[in-house]
């Protein structure tokens, strides 16, 4: 069985009529440009927020250590930082400005149970990617096992090395549509076939993931989480700005 990345070059191959190892080195790079615009436009559908793009953050804090690395793909937290495990009677860790916890961290620099967290972006040296830091105050003074629900930013480009969708396996259609869909905008300048398959199939996977998330997901940006019974108007406004306000290549 064939991985994401082989399968949607090889559905783009046909649509456009040329075969993957025909492609010259400039064709090959601008199928992936079209795969990524596929992939984003399934990532970022109009106000619905994927239950697969909050996923769960773990790891645990280090006596004298205040600095942690984020995953590549963070873009904030949704909620407060709670403590798992045995720690679970802590109060949760609840975010406050980065200059904040820099003005706690003058006026009590001991060490202890972590209250408040702060997320910061350090020094980019152009050799590296650059990546959020996780900052708590006050600093640990054990190994507290942490858990937090973050929005997921950034979605790594797909290639031989990272060949599967974001998603899982019950979204595959659903980025295969997508990227058909930007194929065809993009090669063929148009919206026809393709693009009302990208339509339903996403209509269909937002109702499904709907129903399967919580009444309310917490808050992302000063918004409140999807409601579960909004399906209706999540899918017509979808519908309706998909490719009109700007999404198409």
């Amino acid at each position: 069985m064939s991985d994401d990345y082989t399968l949607v070059r090889t559905e783009i191959a046909h649509l456009i009529g040329t075969p993957v190892d025909e492609w010259s080195a400039g064709e090959s790079s601008a199928v992936d440009a079209i795969i990524r615009r596929g992939i984003h436009n399934a990532c970022h559908p109009g106000n619905h927020q994927w239950s697969w793009m909050r996923p769960v953050h773990r790891f645990t804090t280090a006596s004298g250590q205040r600095r942690y690395p984020l995953p590549s793909s963070f873009e904030q937290f949704i909620n407060d930082i709670s403590f798992d495990g045995v720690n679970y009677q802590y109060p949760p860790i609840s975010q406050k400005p980065a200059t904040r916890l820099l003005q706690l961290q003058s006026e009590y620099a001991s060490t202890g149970t972590p209250c408040y967290f702060a997320t910061e972006n350090p020094v980019h040296d152009g050799a590296n990617q650059q990546h959020q830091e996780l900052v708590l105050h006050p600093t640990p003074d054990n190994a507290y096992p942490l858990i937090g629900i973050y929005q997921v930013g950034p979605i790594r480009p797909m290639s031989s090395s990272h060949p599967y969708f974001p998603g899982g396996p019950a979204n595959k259609e659903l980025f295969l549509q997508s990227c058909l869909a930007a194929t065809e905008s993009k090669v063929f300048d148009k919206q026809g076939e393709k693009h009302d398959a990208f339509q339903a199939t996403l209509a269909s996977a937002i109702a499904e993931d709907l129903r399967r998330q919580p009444r309310n997901l917490g808050q992302l940006g000063g918004q409140r989480g999807r409601v579960r019974g909004d399906v209706r108007a999540a899918l017509g406004w979808r519908l309706a700005t998909l490719y009109n306000g700007g999404t198409d290549l």
